[in-house]
């Protein structure tokens, strides 16, 4: 069902026409603003009541354009959000700063901000869905196209700042453009002469034709930048697709080498093996002995990793070298008295002689 809105009728424009407030009104544009502003503030009150209809029609859109959608309802009403504070007020700062403000938000992920390109560039058709549902005559709806327009342009360029090149001087001269856009609505007197009636009739029609041919080659800047857009995406798809198949790749190798590593330290090796490995000789004499005299396989190893030999125990070690070795109690007793019987015959052979 159609809505209606305060939109001027034939009789209210044509008074408007012909009788402009003041001379001021007429030379010096005021009548142009306003009518800017009129159309600004419509725009502006449609996409605030009907911002979930807008935002239906851009996810319909990214859904189509990206196979994983990275970008919320929220987020999509944010940019919303942007574009209609831009339409009523055309502050290129503040827009910048809260298109920053979102960018952050999502991290300055390049995929979300290629998809806040994509909503960018189907805003315009979004809120031309919209806007057929209004009671909008064709010049009002021609002029609130361009005033979209302006505003996607803007955005674009403060996201893309390399795009400026190409877009920007839709975005950046503002006033011509205002100007040149309502061209059709300067008001004229009726002094009983046809002359201006005709004069303003082909200025209107001039400029009908000129706003059409700069639509129409913007469309198609807009409609390369688009395909542009989709290759790189689908590159950078691809791309991504490789890159996650070698990192798949190189996971298995490494879970397989990890299993092979756990597999061989599982496996019950001689500890004499491991001696070898790191480079400790074994004297196997020395290793024999300790056990005689029953001590466990952890002292033994204490031993062999300080390099004794069977020689260096029975006639070079103390009691205090033992101890250094943080021997248990009982091994260390049994170790030293065996080492104090092997000593003593000695003593007492000496001591004879």
């Amino acid at each position: 069902m159609s809505s209606l809105l305060s939109v001027p009728d034939e009789g209210s424009v044509s008074e408007d026409r012909s009788t402009p407030t003041s001379p001021d009104e007429r030379d010096s544009g005021l009548f142009l603003l306003r009518k800017d502003s009129e159309r600004r503030a419509i725009l502006f009150k449609i996409l605030k009541e009907e911002q979930n209809k807008v935002s239906s029609n851009l996810q319909e859109c990214l859904i189509q354009s990206s196979e994983n959608v990275q970008l919320s309802v929220t987020h999509i009403k944010q940019i919303i959000s942007i574009l209609r504070d831009f339409i009523r007020s055309p502050e290129h700062r503040v827009m910048a700063s809260t298109i920053s403000k979102l960018k952050v938000d999502l991290d300055f992920d390049s995929t979300s901000i290629n998809q806040i390109q994509l909503v960018l560039f189907g805003f315009q058709d979004a809120v031309n869905k919209v806007l057929r549902n209004h009671l909008i005559r064709p010049h009002w709806m021609f002029a609130m196209d361009n005033i979209i327009r302006r505003a996607v342009q803007a955005a674009v360029t403060i996201l893309i700042p390399e795009l400026r090149t190409h877009l920007g001087p839709a975005s950046e001269s503002e006033g011509v453009d205002k100007e040149a856009e309502d061209e059709d609505y300067h008001p004229v007197q009726h002094n009983g002469s046809e002359d201006p009636v005709i004069t303003s009739g082909v200025s209107t029609l001039s400029s009908g034709a000129s706003h059409e041919t700069q639509g129409h080659h913007l469309n198609l800047q807009l409609g390369k930048l688009k395909q542009e857009t989709n290759r790189l995406l689908e590159a950078l798809v691809q791309k991504e697709r490789e890159y996650q198949f070698l990192l798949k790749q190189c996971l298995e190798q490494r879970g397989h080498d990890l299993h092979l590593l756990q597999i061989k330290s599982s496996m019950d090796f001689p500890r004499s093996a491991s001696y070898v490995s790191i480079g400790i000789k074994r004297d196997q004499e020395l290793v024999d002995w300790l056990r005689q005299q029953g001590v466990a396989d952890e002292v033994v190893d204490q031993f062999v990793e300080e390099d004794y030999t069977l020689y260096d125990v029975l006639h070079e070690v103390t009691k205090e070298d033992l101890k250094n070795l943080k021997l248990r109690g009982g091994p260390l007793c049994r170790i030293w008295n065996a080492i104090s019987k092997h000593r003593k015959p000695k003593k007492i052979l000496d001591g004879d002689n």
